[in-house]
């Protein structure tokens, strides 16, 4: 009936959390889901959507971009180490608490940095003073950049780590957790997304 067609996407989705709670805590779900959300989907992508258009602004050239954003881009395929160094050299004990903390460090400093540079009107004087100092501000920027992209490489790394480990414990949760990950960083990016063209035109 229609009135089974109106509620099944509700049940279902219902019973989806309801079956991965079982499984997985709720203080680890909802970790996964800030971090999705608001990490890998909502302030690195929102930083990897403006890198291009701030470069543009500053007349950085299309080699030169290309070069900056491989650089930005790096941590992500430093995963693999940043997940065995977490596991070889825990820190009081625990595998991922602390290099997860210290992750958030670094890219709260690079978000910071980045923000004080445009609000102090930095951009617009170093295209003023020339290209040497258009060099160096977007150096600057590509270390920003970086730091975020690093903060959202770990957090992704060791979050994976842990649900493969939770995975293994409980193998009839199958891949929901999977699912529940994406769902959760498609959902920032929907959200990023619809920002980074009022933004690059602010």
């Amino acid at each position: 009936t229609w009135h089974d067609t109106f509620v099944h996407p509700f049940s279902s989705t219902k019973q989806f959390f309801i079956d991965l709670s079982s499984f997985f805590s709720w203080e680890f779900l909802s970790w996964m889901a800030i971090q999705q959300c608001f990490i890998s989907g909502g302030v690195f992508a929102l930083v990897m959507s403006l890198g291009l258009p701030l470069f543009k602004e500053l007349g950085i050239d299309a080699s030169r971009q290309q070069l900056y954003m491989t650089m930005i881009f790096a941590p992500w395929a430093m995963k693999p180490f940043i997940g065995v160094a977490s596991d070889l050299f825990p820190i009081r004990g625990y595998n991922k608490r602390y290099f997860a903390l210290y992750s958030i460090l670094i890219g709260l400093v690079g978000c910071c940095v980045l923000l004080g540079l445009y609000q102090s009107g930095s951009a617009e004087a170093a295209i003023a003073a020339g290209p040497e100092a258009v060099q160096s501000f977007a150096d600057w920027i590509v270390i920003c950049f970086t730091a975020v992209s690093y903060e959202a490489a770990t957090l992704d790394i060791l979050g994976e780590g842990k649900y493969s480990e939770l995975m293994r414990k409980y193998p009839e949760s199958g891949s929901s957790i999977i699912s529940f990950k994406f769902g959760w960083s498609l959902l920032g990016s929907i959200i990023t997304q619809s920002f980074v063209g009022p933004m690059s035109d602010a």
